[in-house]
């Protein structure tokens, strides 16, 4: 077994880690960051590129640069319906009916998209280590579901790691507190990412990890936090020029740019100035945005998802059964943990001080890492007891949930339950897998279904069948069951029963390593980088240039464009140089 790394896939940044000689180490990107944005962009010729170089395309063609994969990954559409206003790409069924994204006239799913951002990080931790990396930890937020954990694990398949363990953000972080830390203590770990919020309250020692309870909410995340400044900068361009710009995804897509800068502003100031010149112009001429935005108007707009973490940090408490002053350390995870406001409000909830000595942004990467490298045989061995997220059970008479297996229940574990027919002399029982806390069946989530066929037949209620759950330690779930009387039996692992098959999976697989020539790649990803730089100056600061400079810059932009198409790498070596020269003409 060679090194296995682990990874943070994130909403809006992915982290890649390992551990070495006992000492973990973030995996630097091909770009020099620590961080890799989650972002996909396409060029015209479909051409990708991935991560910082996508991120800065966002702002100049948006609709062609896909971010937030996270929130989509493993949902069927009728899930996403309230995020798809979050983005400016097309979210779309597909033939299964999940959501997936349309780009270009081709429809990509979120597992293959996501596996563009898993590669990345794979090709970074290859070139570092110098050796080839096959395996890996991903993380996930602790309430995702069962499709959405598959779905992941599907990603990682598909970038071509073999995924030892997908392992719930939180527990990472606690895994990373066992390492740095000696000793026995009560943690609760606080994860508000740019997608999803997660909360889990963990008994650590210097050999264990166990989860005693875990809360979230899987469409609560930063983007979300982003989306309040953002609609009221729509309501103060429309008050101040009467037009509504919430058709128009360029304009739109710089105003989430805007926002999240706001509010990252917010946590180190009181005052927030947003400048954009040019935002759009019409008969009338172009017309700018200014407005302020203070802390205080940031913590009234949000304060309703504030105190929406808060409630599930209470909830998860009396989950676990115990009170605010059996915590002894708070962990904060996550971007928007850094909210000034959300620092204060989880002081007050826990009655302590906050731990700042992890990284909120790589921590659950460090997290995973530790994991990696104790399934590889590296690092003492530390017991790992997650715990499910959701109640598991099947359909019973009535349209009802019969619960198996309850929410926090540690894993891995099982569970048997016997059932039997409704009818006089039926020889075929249906078992519907269910997920959710409802009684009423219909109010939870279909996680599939299976047929058992030629039961012995007999009266109504005579026949037993055995319905076998199992968990294991990545919260996959296999369901089986058994006709007692005649031994027929049949089962099945709940993979997303709408999600990629080993075929779909395999072919994406090769189209992934049957990519373009590696050179040719890498300057066509330098060549986007340079013309995505030179866009977003021009938006900025083409107010301020000569019209004949701003003529020469766009028309080089077009020669550019046009060299993508080309593989000679020559052509493409000469649209840098020419994008390079051009750059001198913006002012200072």
């Amino acid at each position: 077994m060679g090194k296995v790394i682990g990874i943070d896939l994130g909403t809006t940044n992915s982290v890649g880690a390992l551990l070495e000689g006992g000492e973990t180490r973030v995996i630097i990107s091909e770009e020099g960051g620590r961080v890799t944005p989650s972002v996909v962009g396409f060029a015209k010729d479909g051409t990708r590129f991935v991560g910082e170089i996508a991120k800065r395309q966002l702002l100049i063609n948006p609709q062609a640069t896909v971010h937030s994969l996270k929130r989509f990954i493993g949902k069927r559409m009728d899930e996403v319906d309230g995020l798809v206003g979050l983005v400016t790409y097309i979210v779309q069924a597909n033939e299964k009916g999940m959501a997936s994204v349309r780009v270009n006239d081709d429809v990509y799913t979120p597992q293959e998209l996501s596996a563009l951002i898993l590669k990345k990080i794979k090709t970074a931790a290859e070139a570092y280590l110098g050796e080839p990396v096959t395996e890996a930890v991903i993380t996930v937020p602790a309430y995702f579901t069962d499709s959405q954990r598959q779905a992941t694990k599907d990603a990682g398949t598909i970038a071509g790691l073999d995924v030892l363990r997908i392992i719930n953000e939180p527990t990472a972080a606690a895994l990373a507190y066992v390492h740095q830390r000696q000793g026995k203590a009560r943690i609760a770990v606080y994860d508000w990412g740019g997608g999803t919020f997660d909360i889990s309250i963990l008994q650590v020692d210097s050999d264990i990890a166990e989860v005693l309870a875990t809360r979230g909410n899987n469409v609560l995340g930063g983007s979300d936090v982003d989306h309040k400044i953002v609609e009221w900068l729509v309501s103060v361009f429309e008050d101040e020029t009467g037009v509504n710009v919430r058709g128009d995804t360029v304009v739109m897509q710089r105003l989430r740019d805007a926002a999240e800068r706001s509010k990252i502003e917010l946590s180190s100031t009181t005052t927030s100035q947003i400048h954009l010149p040019f935002l759009l112009s019409d008969e009338t001429g172009p017309k700018h945005l200014q407005a302020t935005l203070t802390r205080e108007q940031f913590e009234a707009m949000a304060a309703d998802l504030f105190d929406s973490t808060i409630e599930e940090c209470q909830a998860a408490m009396h989950d676990a059964g115990i009170s605010a002053g059996d915590i002894d350390e708070v962990i904060m995870v996550g971007g928007s943990s850094r909210i000034p406001k959300i620092q204060t409000m989880v002081e007050e909830l826990f009655g302590r001080a906050l731990n700042k000595s992890f990284h909120p942004d790589e921590v659950v990467a460090i997290g995973a890492a530790v994991q990696a490298s104790i399934l590889g045989g590296d690092t003492k061995a530390v017991t790992l007891l997650d715990v499910t997220n959701f109640s598991l059970g099947i359909e019973v008479q009535g349209s009802r949930m019969a619960i198996l297996i309850p929410k926090n229940t540690t894993i891995p574990t099982e569970a048997t339950r016997l059932v039997s027919t409704v009818q006089e002399n039926q020889s075929t029982v249906k078992i519907h897998v269910l997920q959710g806390e409802s009684d009423n069946a219909n109010d939870n989530v279909s996680m599939g279904q299976f047929e058992l066929h030629n039961i012995q037949p007999g009266a109504r209620g005579e026949p037993r069948i055995e319905v076998h759950f199992n968990i294991d330690t990545s919260g996959i779930v296999r369901v089986s069951a058994e006709d007692s009387r005649s031994g027929v039996s049949d089962e099945i692992e709940i993979a997303s029963p709408m999600g990629l098959s080993e075929q779909e999976i395999a072919t994406l697989q090769e189209g992934l390593d049957g990519s373009n020539n590696e050179e040719l790649e890498a300057l066509r990803d330098d060549v986007n980088l340079h013309i995505s730089s030179l866009e977003a100056k021009l938006i900025t600061k083409g107010d301020q240039m000569d019209v004949n400079d701003v003529q020469r810059i766009n028309n080089a932009l077009a020669d550019a464009r046009a060299a993508l198409e080309s593989k000679e790498p020559r052509e493409l070596e000469a649209a840098i140089g020419t994008l390079e020269n051009h750059a001198n003409l913006f002012p200072a």
